[in-house]
Parts: C-alpha cells; sequence; structure tokens
C-alpha cells in the first residue's frame, strides 16, 4: 500500500469560537504515559517514525523525546486531558495571547472532573508536570506557515501561576478594577501558541473523549481522527502503531501488543468510531514476524454513554465514596437497578463496621463484584459481649454460605499461590484469563495496563475462579 503523505490537506481553524481542539502535533504522538502514574526512575520517553513528507516527497526520519523534571515527573494519561482543557481555555480567549487566564474551578467543571481537593491538586500537579517537561522534537513538528517538519526543543508552557483562595480574595480587593489578576493563570510556549494561531488545530468531540474507559481507546481515538480527515482507510506497521503512536511498551511481542489493542479497538468498533473488522482483516501478516494493522472509519454517528453527574446522584457519590472509580461507579448504575445497589452498599457498610479494616479485603472490588454477583444481604446480629480474658479477639462477621465458601476458599487459594514459583504463577494466570468469563477478560484486558483496583479485583476473580475449577490446589 502507498505511503500516506502528512502535512498537507490538514483542516485548520486559527480562530475557533468554542468546543475543545487538539493540536495536531499533540495528536500525532504520545506526550504522556499510558496509566495514571509513572515510575520514579523513569524520567523520558521516546518516540520514532519514518513518513514521506508530502513538500519533498522524501522519507523523514521523526523522532520525539519526553524528558521530565526530577521533582514532577512525566505527564500522565490524566495530565493528557487536563492539556485538552487547556487548549480549550485558549479556543474561548480567541488565542489573543499565550498568557491564559482561569480559576481551577472553572478548569474542573469543564473536564467534567469531580468538584473536590483531589482534583485541584490534580490540576496544580498537571501544572507543574507542563512545565518541567522537555519535548525534543527532532523533524517531527510541523510548522504550518513553513508547511515543514523542523526540529524544536520547548516546554509546553512557560510559567504557571496558581492562586489559592485566600490569595484570590485579597488580590480581588487589590484590583477591583483588572478582575484578571485575581485569577490563576500561564503561558504557553512561543512553539504551541504560534502553531495554534497558524491553525495547526482540529475540533475534538470531547464527550465521546471522555466516555471512553481507557487511555489506549482515548490515545487510538485522537490519532486516528486526526489522520481520517483525509481518508477514511489507513493500514500502519503494528509496532509503529501501537509502540510509538499509541505508547504501548516496545518490548511487547506482535501477539502482546494485538491482545493490548483489542479491548480499545473493540470500544471503538461498539460506540461507532471504526467500522467492525475480522481479526484476520484487522491485523494482516506480510511475512514473519511482521504485521499490518488496518483501520476503517466508521460511517454511522459516535454513541457517547450516558454521563452521570456525581453532585445530583447520590447512588454515585455513595459507591465512590466507597473507594469505586467515577467510570465504574457509572457502569454500575446504567446496568444494574437503583435498589440492587442500595441493598449492596447496606450489605458493605455492615461487614466493614461489623469486622473492621481486614474483614473485607480490597474493599472497592468487593463492593463492585457483590453488585455484580448479587451477594446475599446478611443478617445484622446485636453487639457481641467483650471476649473473656486469653479468648481470641477476633469477632466474626456473619455471612451467607455462598460467602463464608468464598473466604476460605480464598483463604486456601492464597496458601496455594505462595507455594508456587514465579514461572508456574505466570502460566496459571495465563490459563485462568483464557478460560475466565467474557465479561472478566475484558475487565482484565481493559485495565491491565494501569492495574488500577478494578483490575485488581477482577484479576483475583479469575485466579480464584480457574483455582475453584481445577480442584482447589491441583495445578493444571
Amino acid at each position: 500500500m502507498p505511503k500516506r503523505l502528512l502535512g498537507a490537506n490538514i483542516p485548520t481553524s486559527a480562530h475557533p469560537n468554542s468546543g475543545f481542539r487538539d493540536e495536531m502535533n499533540f495528536a500525532e504522538f504520545p506526550l504522556a504515559s499510558l496509566s495514571d502514574r509513572v515510575a520514579d526512575n523513569q524520567k523520558t520517553l521516546e518516540f520514532t517514525d519514518t513518513i514521506e513528507d508530502s513538500s519533498t516527497g522524501k522519507d523523514v526520519v521523526r523522532t520525539l523525546v519526553i524528558t521530565a523534571a526530577d521533582k514532577f515527573g512525566l505527564p500522565t494519561a490524566l495530565d493528557d486531558e487536563l492539556l485538552l482543557g487547556l487548549i480549550k481555555l485558549s479556543v474561548e480567549q480567541g488565542f489573543t495571547d499565550p498568557k491564559v487566564y482561569f480559576s481551577r474551578y472553572e478548569l474542573i467543571k469543564k473536564l467534567g472532573w469531580r468538584d473536590e481537593s483531589k482534583s485541584y491538586r490534580r490540576v496544580e500537579d498537571g501544572l507543574n508536570r507542563w512545565t518541567g517537561v522537555t519535548l525534543q522534537y527532532r523533524k517531527s513538528w510541523w510548522v504550518n506557515d513553513e508547511k515543514s517538519w523542523v526540529t524544536e526543543t520547548f516546554h509546553v508552557l512557560n510559567s504557571v501561576t496558581v492562586y489559592d483562595r485566600e490569595r484570590i480574595a485579597r488580590r480581588r480587593m487589590m484590583a477591583k478594577d483588572a478582575p484578571e489578576k485575581a485569577l490563576s493563570s500561564f503561558v504557553w510556549s512561543d512553539q504551541v501558541f504560534q502553531s495554534f494561531k497558524a491553525g495547526y488545530i482540529k475540533q475534538l468531540d470531547f464527550d465521546f473523549y471522555k466516555s471512553l474507559t481507557s487511555a489506549i481507546s482515548k490515545r487510538m481515538f485522537r490519532f486516528l481522527d486526526k489522520r481520517f480527515y483525509n481518508t477514511g482507510r489507513w493500514e500502519f506497521d503494528l509496532q509503529v502503531f501501537a509502540c510509538e503512536h499509541i505508547g504501548l511498551s516496545k518490548n511487547y511481542s506482535n501477539s502482546e501488543l494485538k491482545r493490548k489493542l483489542a479491548p480499545a479497538i473493540s470500544e471503538l468498533e461498539t460506540n461507532g468510531f471504526l467500522a467492525p473488522l475480522s481479526d484476520e482483516e484487522r491485523f494482516v501478516r506480510e511475512r514473519c514476524g511482521k504485521w499490518r494493522a488496518v483501520f476503517v472509519k466508521a460511517t454511522k454517528k459516535l454513541a457517547v454513554l450516558p454521563r452521570t453527574d456525581s453532585e445530583h446522584d447520590p447512588l454515585l457519590r455513595d459507591l465512590v465514596g466507597r473507594g469505586l472509580n467515577p467510570r465504574s461507579a457509572q457502569k454500575l448504575l446504567r446496568e444494574h437497578p437503583p435498589e440492587k445497589i442500595r441493598e449492596k452498599v447496606q450489605l458493605f457498610d455492615q461487614l466493614k463496621e461489623r469486622g473492621g479494616e481486614g474483614a473485607i479485603r480490597n474493599r472497592p472490588g468487593w463492593l463492585y463484584a457483590a453488585i455484580v454477583k448479587d451477594y446475599t444481604v446478611a443478617a445484622v446480629a446485636p453487639p457481641l459481649p467483650a471476649p473473656a480474658p486469653g479468648a481470641a479477639t477476633s469477632v466474626p462477621v456473619e455471612v451467607s454460605e455462598t460467602e463464608r465458601a468464598d473466604q476460605l476458599r480464598a483463604e486456601s487459594f492464597d496458601r496455594y499461590w505462595s507455594s508456587l514459583t514465579n514461572e508456574q504463577r505466570h502460566e496459571f494466570e495465563e490459563k485462568a484469563v483464557a478460560d475466565a468469563a467474557a465479561f472478566l477478560q475484558k475487565q482484565y484486558r481493559r485495565g491491565e495496563e494501569a492495574r488500577g483496583p478494578l483490575w485488581r479485583a477482577a484479576r483475583q476473580s479469575i485466579l480464584t475462579e480457574h483455582f475453584k475449577r481445577i480442584g482447589d490446589g491441583t495445578f493444571a
């Protein structure tokens, strides 16, 4: 298949009035890790590809090197989202000045984050990372005015000023004629602001972007949405696509890359962004060790799942307050009746109160499983008398026979797991995932990169169910 020409026939809009936009250099290569946390010892990301320059007809090797400041580290998946919010603030101010005034409350609302102290810290930490990170584009920063790939090194933001509430109040008193002086602010670097002014930006369906459940899905959407402007079908070398443009590990084999991409592709198909293709159509083997990934734009309208506002939905607040992340809580609210969710929240609270901190291991995962698997509500007995001297001090938690059997099996599994070597554990886990129910496989694959609490709950369920299938300890 002939190479695509990049850098020409790109949609431009120098002064959009509203909505979210994406700077197209930022959409081409990842700027952030796919996870919400980055290891302290990882300070650099590097991405490279080769394309045909539309202005010269020659091949160009493009490289982006991202270097983190020691104190703040590399950008995370949430910082990617924050950056889109900063671009939106500039859109609304008409790109009149590289310095943009804002309030953290306003920015959090635009991003759809919860109005809580954690979100305010996320904004401040993210701004610090974007100020500290250095981007080195080697023949990979497109200058729209010159229609060429150039080499540039710069920070995304030149400076950031964040005011707390007390300082905002003082500055309002001191600068009544200039209310913007009481606001926080940030300053874009010259290279980024000039790219905005030159119109190298595109519209972004942010509601659809936010409805996607994984960082891989979001990164694929941004990259392919830019590429689909010129043509509705693209083919990429699998390793270049997955590693250099989406940000998956370069240590993965082709089969691992396909497995990592599969849940994100499925989500983009289901929600109407990608046309469904069979595995044989999606991944085409060219020769030994070399595969191509094929993507076709869907013709139907994008489907955006309804989002529940936590400020107006007490059930969502209840779930999030007990440790579930908002997206998992919203999924439960869409798929299960409110009465059932209230019942399981009540059961959760009863067991936690009666059994103390250790009564439920992985509490968010337990609550999620209780709703999905419909755990039976346990009876609540009156408080037990204090134990006699020398007696055991643990207070038994009343649970159903099913839950008690699950607890015993979990203890048996823990003993068995401890007896395995690392190689045996790896083999056991691979078999467990392969034999697991489809919805658990999907949850496992979707969260494997970030390894958050919901992924850990799904993994634990997969492992213990497999342990049960093979006879509570017979390693198959």
